[in-house]
């Protein structure tokens, strides 16, 4: 949304008789103008060759006038039109490479050389968010350094998440063993029905926790980059590479899937308050089996329209991941298998595609080669002060179907952010500099708890210093206890000696968990 303003200026002039001269009126009125992108289908194929009077546009069901419109055509290829056309250098645009990740696998680091070498350019600005990390990697940053920082980032990160997710795993075969262990030695199925509602129950929050942790998309990480590229006036292209895992689930060929089924059949048919726990445990298997097979927390409305809001192309890339045989009881399988589905209505709604592939390599060269047409509404809305519901219509093609944000006009990415910072920040990391040998930096937006001399903020920063041969010269991470809400920074490196160094900082916020971090490339003299 664009914001024009006029100072209007009415002066009434002054009357031959007046004694006192009269002052003059300043009136200031905004006049805001709206731009509204849309993407239109027909059968699932971007429709071209619209203009501007084949559109209807109201807010809050009053027709409004268009005063502007125009078409966006963009492809990410852009090396081989230049040299189709003899162009100079294309302009700068702006990437956010998302990244959900376990293995850092072969085919992965092609596909992430594959972007590096072919599709970004060297004046390209980037964002990169690696599982609970965030890392700018600007044009100040040698080409060949970013990918290399990349590089090392995606294989801390997806060591850190294969860990933790190998403690999920561990927590649901030790809870399966004891159970089986309080079965063993049970003397009737009517003492033991219990404990099997206790470990189904235990599985459920396990797999939910799991499912909010590694499957569905974090809202916060989304809310906090399309507030960033509201501001972004480059072309914005959001590339998300997904590894969906798998999950421990009951073999049904396993002996305590049958002795389960076992045990609802003769609790069945025994007092009524065995036939009880017999419904329930029926009725736990069945949610069991009906969450592993949906996302169905997946908020696939609430992203599409922050993607359309900010004006960009969203592409995604789902990999699985192979796992071994976990147990005699416990197969790994493929869950939520409509996340593919899920994704594919928010790409679509973007002007982007999801493609499922573990050739990373060859899915980026199929995308950048795709077209995203779309069409930009701009109008001046007849009731500036109101913010109402806008509809798009196209009378003359009742068979396409419409992608736009609907409530354009409300500042909903700002209200959320707010009320998470509120709850929960985000800590901010900047004004990296090096003077002299001193790196400095400010920190700020980090929690505060406690309350009088217990109150402050507890951070761990790690900086990593690498030479301009990429010999890692330093890495030490110190914790600090913060008492303001704001922390400057100044850490001295004497022993530099002349030359063109990398500073790698990352910031964690200890009493959240969030982790923010930024690159400085520099000289020493």
């Amino acid at each position: 949304m664009k914001k024009i303003v006029f100072i209007i200026m009415s002066v009434f002039l002054l009357l031959p008789q007046a004694v006192e001269p009269q002052d003059v009126l300043k009136e200031k009125v905004e006049v805001v103008n709206i731009e509204v992108p849309v993407r239109v289908f027909r059968d699932g194929v971007p429709v071209d060759g619209l203009n501007k009077d084949d559109f209807r546009l109201s807010e809050d069901k009053e027709p409004q006038t268009l005063n502007g419109f125009y078409v966006r055509k963009k492809k990410m290829n852009v090396r081989n039109i230049n040299l189709q056309t003899g162009s100079t250098a294309p302009p700068s645009r702006y990437f956010v490479l998302v990244f959900r990740v376990f293995e850092y696998n072969e085919q992965l680091e092609k596909g992430v050389h594959y972007f590096f070498d072919q599709i970004l350019n060297k004046n390209d600005r980037l964002l990169v968010l690696v599982n609970d990390r965030t890392l700018l990697l600007n044009q100040d940053v040698w080409q060949v350094k970013r990918r290399e920082i990349l590089d090392q980032i995606l294989k801390q990160e997806a060591l850190k998440s294969r860990q933790k997710l190998e403690q999920f795993f561990l927590a649901v075969q030790n809870d399966l063993d004891q159970t089986k262990l309080r079965m063993l030695l049970a003397r009737d199925s009517g003492f033991y029905a219990p404990r099997i509602i206790d470990f189904l129950n235990r599985y459920l929050r396990t797999w939910n926790e799991f499912k909010t942790k590694y499957l569905i998309p974090d809202l916060d990480t989304f809310y906090n980059f399309a507030r960033h590229l509201e501001n972004v006036r480059e072309e914005k292209w959001v590339l998300t590479f997904y590894q969906i895992e798998m999950f421990p689930n009951m073999k049904i060929s396993g002996r305590i899937h049958a002795q389960i089924v076992q045990l609802i059949s003769d609790l069945q048919v025994a007092r009524s308050e065995d036939a009880l726990h017999a419904r329930i445990i029926e009725q736990l298997l069945e949610r069991i089996d009906r969450e592993l097979n949906a996302a169905d927390s997946f908020p696939v409305e609430e992203i599409s329209k922050m993607l359309v809001k900010v004006d960009t192309t969203y592409h995604c890339f789902i990999m699985g991941v192979r796992r071994e045989v976990l147990s005699e009881d416990l197969a790994y399988k493929q869950v939520a298998s409509d996340i593919e589905n899920s994704l594919r209505a928010i790409t679509k709604r973007s002007g982007g595609e999801v493609i499922f592939s573990g050739n990373i390599g060859s899915a980026l060269h199929t995308v950048e080669e795709k077209e995203d047409i779309y069409y930009v509404l701009t109008y001046e809305p007849s009731r500036p002060e109101r913010k109402g519901k806008v509809k798009i219509e196209l009378p003359g093609n009742p068979d396409c179907r419409l992608f736009y944000d609907d409530n354009i006009r409300a500042d909903y990415i700002g209200e959320y952010l707010q009320k998470k910072r509120e709850q929960d920040p985000l800590v901010i990391l900047e004004g990296l500099k090096l003077k002299g040998r001193t790196l400095a930096m400010k920190i700020s937006n980090f929690k505060i708890a406690g309350s009088g001399k217990e109150r402050g903020g507890r951070l761990s920063v790690d900086i990593r210093i690498r030479d301009d041969q990429n010999q890692q010269l330093y890495d030490q991470d110190r914790a600090f206890a913060a008492q303001e809400s704001q922390m400057d920074l100044d850490v001295d490196f004497a022993f530099l000696k002349p030359g063109r160094y990398m500073f790698l900082v990352e910031v964690h916020d200890m009493l959240t968990g969030k982790t923010i971090m930024d690159v400085l490339q520099a000289d020493v003299d």
